[in-house]
């Protein structure tokens, strides 16, 4: 790594921005690395980096503020020494490099710290394009919905198809048993987010990956807390079109018109696809079984093949348009891409199957935004076609308990019969000004003919269903986060309740 000398701090008691940036280092050369340090690794991306290097057999410790399930389970796993809280004797002896997560602020005592000795420091996003990116073809997977399960499925068609991918996820992947696989062959298949990479780096964290290829599943807005609007947001994924050439590819789906608009600025070639429509590579024909969705892919006038997918709901189709793309433009037969499809066992916590009580499903879904939740609900409804359907949210990213979704939300909810929502997380920290009025939402509903109610706590949800709920219902669960674990609460009351009958 080019030596960066650190910013001249004096008696100030804090490091401020514009220092932390100028002190970000310009490239990481991994070959001088052994010992690396992760200030947050707690989280989804920064721990499955974690893992990465571990595995590649740097040495890796980390600290964080909270170290919990299901992250706590795989750092230890990985046999990767953490530390609870943040403290400048973490850093003691210095490690040859610190990656500092996104949630980390200029007042964090080991971000000052490392500073202050001069030890290097990068973000995740850049850390992962200097040790897994620099000499291989990206295939970069983007958008506001449909990522991840598009990145797992087109890292799975390259594995099952004999290209020994690396992979990088924001989920847990079944496949891989995990969030990553690492690099063999020289493509890799990472999902992209637009959120910023560090506070020295106040980039999308795509803007690192420099893709060969792209996906652009969707463009709405999102991320609240960083975006004040919808253009800012597309000027994000204006950035990363700018990165493909025209030796590159674009896939984007043709059902957000955000996301055409950004297309039309690319040099690469681009491919528009979609379940619906007159797209150039689409889906036709799409018949429902209990096991599969099946359906026939058209480039243009030209049939492709027929293929069935395990993956339910239109916007599934579309996620698999999009990786059956990518393969075909690696060379990868129809017959080989039926077999990865054949083969796919899904993501964690996307329509995730978390309990039978008798004949009555528990799912769990990562669904938290508007969009998310109209169509992950729509694709349980043609699953369970004769069931009643309970939508259950909770309100928990920094977009979805703001009221930019006011009048959205309550629409986003047509499939289900009963919706029930959890109260807005920490709603207590949020102007009141800025706030979603979840008791209008509920009015909203409630005037479209839903019965819905919304209830401050977790027991008082899991109370009501059990009461309510039928032998021959689904209960879908929503939520970005552990939503107070009520998975496990409604299972274990509904089996109670269930058996005593």
């Amino acid at each position: 790594m080019e030596p960066i000398a650190p910013p001249v701090l004096g008696d100030k008691a804090l490091i401020n921005e514009a220092e932390l940036r100028a002190y970000s280092p310009k490239q990481v050369r991994p070959e001088t690395i052994k010992h690396i340090h992760f200030i947050g690794v707690a989280g989804t991306g920064m721990g499955t980096l974690a893992g990465m290097l571990k595995t590649s057999g740097y040495r890796v410790t980390g600290s964080d503020q909270g170290i919990y399930p299901p992250m706590s389970d795989q750092l230890k796993a990985w046999e990767i020494e953490t530390m609870t809280g943040f403290d400048p004797k973490h850093l003691n002896p210095a490690p040859d490099l610190v990656i500092v997560g996104n949630a980390c602020r200029p007042s964090n005592p080991e971000v000052q710290y490392a500073v202050e000795q001069g030890i290097p420091c990068t973000s995740m996003p850049r850390a992962i394009h200097d040790f897994f990116l620099a000499d291989r073809h990206s295939i970069v997977i983007a958008g506001t919905h449909g990522k991840t399960t598009t990145t797992a499925l087109t890292g799975w068609l390259l594995e099952s198809a004999g290209l020994k991918p690396g992979v990088f996820i924001g989920g847990v992947s079944k496949n891989f048993n995990g969030s990553f696989r690492l690099p063999e062959g020289k493509y890799f298949v990472i999902e992209g987010d637009e959120y910023d990479s560090a506070l020295f780096d106040k980039v999308p964290k795509f803007i690192h990956y420099a893709p060969t290829y792209a996906v652009l599943t969707s463009v709405e807005f999102d991320h609240a807390d960083i975006y004040d609007n919808i253009d800012q947001v597309k000027a994000a994924f204006l950035e990363l079109m700018k990165r493909l050439t025209k030796d590159g590819q674009l896939w984007v789906c043709n059902d957000y018109p955000h996301g055409l608009d950004v297309a039309k600025t690319t040099k690469a070639p681009v491919t528009t696809y979609a379940a619906s429509g007159m797209p150039e590579l689409r889906a036709t024909n799409i018949r429902l079984s209990e096991e599969h969705v099946a359906f026939d892919v058209y480039k243009n006038e030209r049939k492709v093949a027929n293929f069935r997918s395990p993956m339910f709901g239109q916007y599934n189709v579309a996620n698999a348009l999009a990786a059956i793309g990518v393969a075909l433009a690696l060379d990868i037969s129809p017959e080989e891409i039926q077999k990865g499809l054949d083969t796919f066992e899904g993501i964690k916590r996307r329509q995730e199957i978390y309990a039978r009580v008798g004949e009555l499903i528990v799912i769990d879904d990562f669904a938290h935004h508007p969009t998310a939740i109209k169509v992950t609900s729509a694709a349980i409804r043609e699953r369970f076609p004769n069931r009643r359907i309970w939508g259950i949210f909770e309100p928990r990213s920094n977009t979805a308990r703001r009221n930019y979704f006011q009048e959205l939300l309550p629409k986003s909810f047509d499939a289900c019969d009963r919706v029930l929502l959890g109260w807005p997380f920490h709603f207590d920290k949020m102007e009141e000004e800025e706030r979603l009025d979840i008791h209008k939402v509920i009015q909203d509903l409630k005037d479209q003919g839903k019965d819905a109610v919304a209830f401050p706590e977790v027991d008082q949800i899991v109370d009501y269903v059990t009461a309510k709920a039928r032998p021959n219902d689904v209960i879908l669960i929503m939520s970005n986060g552990g939503f107070g674990g009520i998975h496990r609460k409604i299972t274990e009351a509904l089996a109670t309740r269930f058996q005593e009958k």
